[in-house]
């Protein structure tokens, strides 16, 4: 179980923390107690104290080596705190190297994120160090420290008011690194209202600053204050255009960052275009400046910019549309009057002597940058973006004129081409853009038959993720003619014959394209059936995966257009009726071949009713243990069976389900703690219950606070059985089972104290109270202080009905237990690797359970190996609307080997989530598949 601890430990500071109402002890006290019984149980709990006495007669290399000791172990005595920081200041103020003033500073920073130290106290003790300090470096590090305190704790307005008054002083330093850090922490900390006033007018003045870095921190903070609600003014423009120009890259980040911030905030702002009375809009100037820097000479501005430009969706179409011609467009040209010209030509002083030549020509054709709302560089700014030579940019460029275009229908059809270009790129994951990116904005557009040609022609990718793209990106779009549904199809089809494992992905893109397009393949649904008018033609075989992808296109088809049932010959009606069966997910209910009624589940008041009514009987038979017993193992089987009818009722059926079998082990191990006998091992038991406690733990979302607590109670009293049934035992250590209730109550208290409103029951209030009594919580004395509360503990509260529940599971799609069966063996000789591929969608995955993945290999020796498959295989399945939020793909190859055997046998692979050393909870049932490793052949 030591997985298992860890995860409780990691949980305390990230769930919310309950406090509940418990007898003798103070709640506040409460907590801190069980995690202390926690921390010695594991004997990591040490002095700070006896580190730090060791600094009084070191020298400078051996005081930092101590400190650096101290950082490595951060398991120590709260009550030591108070000592430990005072001896620290004092070494501090006697110490003549700076690098261990540094540490110590340093130090001070790591108590505080990572203790419970007081805050405030480090705050006075930092401020009052370092108003007597001289070294630049010490400062600087002081300006660091206070903003690692601040962000650790919630600081009152007082010393809030006094770290930024601390770093304004400190913004005269003639150190550019302490003006750096003091402006970072004024960014952080100084309160709106202030900062609005006259602290946003004081950082502004350091965008002039001669450090880079410093003009670049000014940008920063500013951009800070913005995010914390205060209101950027538009007279902050000129500044940041300015500094685009700036000869480093930091600054010009920065102030491109500004630029787009400033455009969005402010987008209806007018002000004068460059040597020009001409007004223009904001967003519209920012978006040009923005353009422009797409011409940046770092890959990274240039990236940046590229982002940055799909976010400007206010501004004007003809800005909008510049950015794919590098032409300068005549509407964006500068329109002057003669009096305005006559009075420039004027105010030059110089008449046409006729000795110059042209020197009387038109003042605005001289300079395209002079005549023009948008810079020359600025224009075709997203095809540049799309020739880049860098793919970082090319894919930022593809992204931003996906979401541009998913605002502006006609710039969506301007766009159109460049995004079919972008099928021929070099690189996958630059044609996997441009592909989703046109599949997001197919609701703009209709594809032309030359444009469909570059598409199909990128169907014979060998990356299968493209393949796929593409029959998602067909399924989405529309097409025009007749013609171009014609060459769809038989090029779906040809491909489908060089990459049989596409046939999922062709089903799904075929069953979309007759849903978008009822009219026209009715107009070629004899061609497709090779229907002759006169004489019958011959039974296709229903086998056939290309036959079975015209099928399912004119199915769905005829589902909007039934007068297409007319076309079908009788052939076709009879295998409407096989696929119907087999494949309901892509074939639709039509109004063939008898009764066309069809039965819904409606799960919001069906199975809830159903649910409900079960739970009642439940909790009618509360006082009768035999009775209640049997109503729990058939509500088991009831709900695993409601979880299959009813999809959108799974998550909750499987919760309740293996609640109440946790809760039926549970019963039988409370009897055998008892004296009891019960029927099943009880070893085999405790595994059954632990099991089940880790699937409640990790297998399900979405979970109400309520239903949390009812979780880790449930765990809280599992781990109390398993102490005392391994003391009895008397065969194994009972010290880990102690440390692990322990770490369960720690994390128990801990989550009560953070949710306040809630009640725990009687047996956690009791537990809790008992291990926090303790002085030293050895195995022994920790058994008989619980044993009488397990004993005679009352049942678990009856979960209440959530529907949000979702549950973590897989299915496997391939391999199949057919495609290996015992006809199709993988042969390899013994010792050698034979990679089968492997792909399956999980449902519900959590983005951090990503690393805990793990596939399972079972040998028929019971061998079992398991394999952490790369972070790259595992991504999340697209959708016309985008990434799906909660299924993913994993497509990798599993490596099976082994030994001669005398005959093929069946390997089992699955998949499962690794939630502690040595034992996976699996997500679905595993495959099995024939392997045959034979004897090497040996030559004559």
């Amino acid at each position: 179980m030591a997985l298992a601890v860890k995860r409780s430990i990691s949980e305390i500071g990230t769930l919310p923390e309950p406090t509940t109402i418990v007898p003798q002890i103070p709640t506040h006290r409460l907590y801190k107690r069980i995690r202390r019984n926690a921390c010695k149980s594991n004997g990591t709990l040490s002095s700070i104290l006896s580190y730090v006495n060791l600094l009084e007669d070191a020298s400078s290399n051996e005081a930092l080596q101590i400190l650096l000791k101290i950082t490595d172990s951060m398991h120590f005595d709260e009550n030591e705190f108070p000592d430990a920081i005072r001896k620290l200041v004092e070494h501090f103020q006697r110490e003549p190297e700076s690098a261990v003033r540094v540490k110590i500073l340093s130090l001070f920073a790591d108590l505080a994120t990572e203790t419970g130290i007081d805050g405030q106290q480090l705050i006075d003790e930092v401020i009052k160090l370092l108003k007597v300090e001289k070294s630049a470096k010490v400062i600087s590090q002081g300006l660091i420290v206070l903003e690692k305190i601040g962000k650790s704790f919630t600081p009152s307005v007082a010393y809030v008011n006094q770290m930024v008054f601390f770093a304004k002083v400190k913004l005269f330093s003639p150190s550019h690194n302490v003006q750096r850090h003091a402006i970072l922490l004024l960014g952080v900390f100084v309160l709106v209202s202030d900062a609005e006033k006259e602290s946003l007018e004081l950082i502004g003045k350091y965008t002039d600053s001669p450090d880079a870095r410093v003009r670049a921190q000014a940008f920063r903070s500013m951009l800070t204050l913005g995010e914390r609600g205060v209101q950027l003014p538009p007279s902050l423009y000129p500044r940041a255009c300015s500094s685009l120009t700036d000869d480093y890259e930091c600054v010009r980040k920065e102030a491109l960052n500004m630029v787009f911030e400033l455009g969005v905030r402010h987008p209806e702002e007018m002000i004068k275009v460059q040597d020009s009375e001409q007004e223009v809009r904001l967003i519209d100037d920012a978006f040009g400046k923005v353009c422009s820097a797409i011409c940046d000479l770092s890959m990274n501005i240039r990236t940046l910019a590229a982002e940055l430009l799909g976010g400007m969706t206010m501004v004007s179409d003809e800005f909008l549309h510049q950015t794919l011609d590098k032409k300068l467009m005549s509407n964006m040209r500068k329109k002057r009057s003669l009096h305005e010209r006559s009075a420039a030509h004027f105010a030059s002083g110089e008449w046409s002597s006729g000795k110059k030549w042209a020197d009387d020509a038109p003042k605005e054709v001289i300079s395209a940058d002079s005549v023009s709302l948008m810079a020359s560089g600025a224009c075709g700014a997203l095809v540049q973006g799309l020739e880049d030579e860098f793919l970082e940019v090319r894919t930022a460029s593809v992204n931003s004129m996906c979401k541009l275009a998913l605002k502006n229908s006609l710039f969506a059809v301007t766009s159109l081409d460049f995004l079919v270009d972008m099928f021929n790129d070099e690189i996958e994951e630059v044609r996997l853009r441009a592909i989703y990116s046109l599949t997001a904005i197919s609701r703009h557009i209709i594809l032309r038959e030359d444009q469909l040609e570059t598409m199909l022609s990128s169907l014979e990718d060998y990356s299968v993720e493209v393949r796929e793209g593409l029959h998602l990106m067909l399924g989405a779009c529309k097409v025009s003619t007749k013609a171009c549904l014609t060459l769809v199809v038989q090029k779906v089809l040809d491909v489908l014959l060089k990459y049989p494992e596409d046939r999922l992905s062709t089903f799904g893109c075929m069953q979309r394209v007759g849903q978008k397009h009822p009219e026209i393949c009715m107009s070629i649904t004899p061609q497709l059936l090779l229907d002759h008018p006169f004489f019958d033609s011959a039974e296709r075989d229903v086998e056939d995966p290309a036959y079975v992808c015209v099928l399912i296109m004119l199915f769905n088809a005829a589902q909007h257009l039934p007068a297409m049932l007319s076309l079908f010959p009788e052939t076709t009606i009879k295998h409407y009726a096989y696929l119907r069966d087999t494949m309901p997910n892509f074939v639709p209910r039509l109004a063939v071949g008898g009764d066309t009624k069809e039965l819904n589940l409606i799960g919001s008041t069906g199975s809830r009713q159903f649910l409900e009514t079960l739970l009642s009987n439940i909790q009618r038979a509360y006082s009768a243990p035999q009775a209640r017993q049997a109503l729990l193992k058939a509500a088991q089987d009831d709900l695993d069976r409601l979880a299959e009818i009813d999809p959108a009722f799974s998550g909750t059926a499987n919760f309740t389900s293996v609640f109440f079998g946790a809760q039926l082990q549970m019963e039988q191990l409370q009897l055998a703690a008892t004296g009891h006998s019960i029927k099943a091992p009880i070893k085999e038991c405790l595994l059954q219950l632990i099991k089940k406690c880790l699937m409640l733990q990790n297998l399900f979302s979405n979970l109400t606070i309520d239903d949390q607590l009812l979780v880790k109670q449930m765990c809280l009293r599992a781990s109390a059985l398993n102490l005392v049934l391994i003391v009895k035992d008397r065969s194994q250590s009972a010290l880990g089972p102690c440390q692990l209730l322990l770490h369960i109550a720690s994390d128990a208290s801990s989550f009560l104290q953070e949710n306040s409103l809630l009640i725990a029951d009687t047996f956690t209030s009791t537990i809790l109270t008992k291990l926090a009594s303790l002085g030293d919580p050895k195995p022994g004395r920790v058994y008989r202080e619980i044993l009488p509360i397990v004993q005679t503990a009352a049942p678990v509260v009856i979960p209440q009905i959530n529907t949000n529940i979702k549950m973590c599971k897989a299915r496997i799609i391939e391999p199949t237990e057919s495609s290996y069966s015992a006809e199709n063996v993988i042969k390899v000789t013994a010792g050698l690797i034979a990679a089968v591929p492997f792909v399956a969608e999980l449902e519900n995955l959590q983005q951090s359970q990503r690393q805990d993945l793990r596939l399972k290999v079972k040998y028929p020796d019971q061998n079992v190996h398991i394999i952490v498959p790369r972070k790259r295989d595992l991504k999340k399945v697209m959708t016309e609307q985008g990434e799906s939020e909660s299924q993913w793909r994993l497509r990798t190859k599993v490596l099976l080997s082994h030994g001669v055997w005398t005959e093929a046998s069946t390997v089992e692979i699955t998949i499962c989530l690794s939630v502690k050393p040595n034992n996976e909870l699996e997500l679905c049932k595993p495959v099995k598949v024939h392997f045959a490793p034979k004897p090497v052949k040996r030559g004559l």
